[in-house]
């Protein structure tokens, strides 16, 4: 059977309150130790006081004195209260007791005592014998008083401290909800937020604790980025459906002009054929781009240095041959390495050349710039195409999103390939940005962090 899951609260109450009891419990230990070393203390100090007065009164004669001559000497020293006895031993051996002092020290030798204090059935003496001028001088000293006055002191300070925990634990309970408000506040903003729909998601932020702060901030901050990756997300799939939609519709139609001309008219199957293997390839490019773009989002972890001079001159080679008519220009080291994913290198290479020469006229000219420089990895690459409108600069890393949205159709393309790029980079904690060329063209420039 499971145990009850107690709130903050409760856990808190229990904590303030068992401190409390132990810090009461170690203030009376230490209230009794201090009475019990008062009351030995003042017992020794009276027990040598009267040892020091009988010894200095003593003279050479007093010898010769007689028991009750002693007696009377011994009584005037006593203590005011009763049951205080004083026993002397002459040199010669005789022994001599105050008033009942012999039936006194008869019941304290039947006792054991614990450093001179010696317990009784109903009361407490102290102890204290001590040899002057070959004088052997016992005194025993009651101390019930001083034990019941202390005694007294302590029953009250404990029925104080139960009346004190006993009124604490409202106080406890009332700070300790205090306290634990902050907690409950974002339990309460966390179980609310999966009802809600249009409303910005976020849970209370307290001033104090700070950790309850940051810990609220932080979780914000998390919030705020899991919403705008769902928006992104779904931004995604609603221009992705869209992109697909497009071929997938033309395709649809040519079936279904192929089955209801095809048989009279040859020439539109071969031609609508054609058009269904152009779009296929299209579509396949689209989701292959698509695939790249989720996987350009991985963190990558550490990886060694590579020489990108190989890889962008091996890129170069392949957009001339795709586009005859196009020209590139590579100004870089002999060699340069980073660490970075061959893979990515050679997309982010691949896409910004592809885009450069789709959007360039005949005999274009691009050149590419490669170099290490204030502690980043600088990659440019500079076109002689129609350029980007200065407010398109943000846009046009969006997925799907075209310059020219005029003669998107007549440019071959996905519109996801910048998309790809950027994501690369941020995944290399790197930046990107586009800038005009002069006369004509754009700029795109890659810095990533050595």
């Amino acid at each position: 059977m499971n145990k009850k899951i107690r709130t903050t609260s409760q856990q808190l109450t229990q904590l303030f309150l068992t401190l409390f009891i132990i810090i009461l419990f170690l203030v009376n230990l230490a209230f009794a130790g201090i009475s019990t070393a008062f009351i030995y203390n003042n017992a020794h100090e009276q027990a040598e006081e009267v040892i020091d007065t009988i010894s200095d009164n003593i003279s050479d004669h007093d010898e010769h004195k007689n028991k009750n001559e002693w007696k009377l000497f011994l009584n005037a020293y006593l203590a005011r209260q009763s049951n205080d006895a004083i026993s002397l031993k002459t040199p010669k051996g005789k022994t001599v007791y105050s008033e009942d002092g012999e039936e006194l020290f008869e019941k304290v030798r039947n006792h054991r005592n614990y450093n001179n204090v010696v317990f009784m059935e109903n009361s407490v003496y102290y102890l204290r014998t001590a040899n002057e001028d070959g004088y052997r001088i016992s005194v025993i000293l009651n101390v019930d008083d001083l034990f019941t006055l202390i005694t007294h002191l302590l029953l009250a300070i404990i029925i104080l401290n139960l009346i004190a925990i006993i009124c604490s634990i409202p106080l406890i309970k009332r700070f300790s909800r205090k306290w634990s408000q902050p907690l409950e506040k974002i339990d309460q903003d966390i179980e609310a937020i999966e009802h809600q729909t249009t409303a910005k998601k976020k849970v209370f932020v307290p001033k104090q604790p700070a950790e309850i702060h940051h810990l609220a901030q932080s979780f914000n901050k998390l919030l705020e980025y899991q919403d705008k990756a769902i928006q992104r997300e779904q931004q995604f799939v609603t221009d992705a459906s869209h992109e697909l939609k497009t071929p997938l519709a033309a395709i649809r139609g040519h079936i279904n002009l192929i089955k209801r001309r095809g048989k009279e008219h040859p020439e539109v199957v071969a031609k609508s054929l054609q058009y269904i293997d152009s779009e296929s390839s299209r579509m396949e490019i689209l989701v292959n781009e698509l695939l790249e773009l989720g996987r350009a989002k991985k963190q990558h972890q550490s990886i060694d240095p590579i020489d990108l001079v190989p890889i962008v001159q091996k890129e170069s080679e392949i957009l001339e041959q795709e586009y005859d008519t196009c020209s590139v220009y590579i100004s870089s080291p002999t060699k340069l390495f980073y660490p970075i994913e061959v893979k990515d290198f050679r997309l982010i290479i691949h896409n910004l050349l592809d885009n450069a020469a789709k959007y360039s006229q005949n005999n274009a000219k691009i050149k590419i710039e490669l170099q290490k420089d204030n502690g980043y990895l600088t990659l440019r690459v500079k076109d002689q195409g129609i350029g980007i409108r200065e407010e398109n600069y943000d846009k046009i890393f969006d997925r799907f999103y075209r310059e020219d949205q005029a003669h998107s159709s007549q440019i071959k393309g996905t519109g996801i390939g910048l998309a790809i790029v950027k994501d690369i980079v941020t995944k290399y904690h790197g930046k990107i940005s586009v800038s005009a060329n002069t006369p004509k063209g754009a700029i795109f420039e890659i810095k990533l962090p050595l």
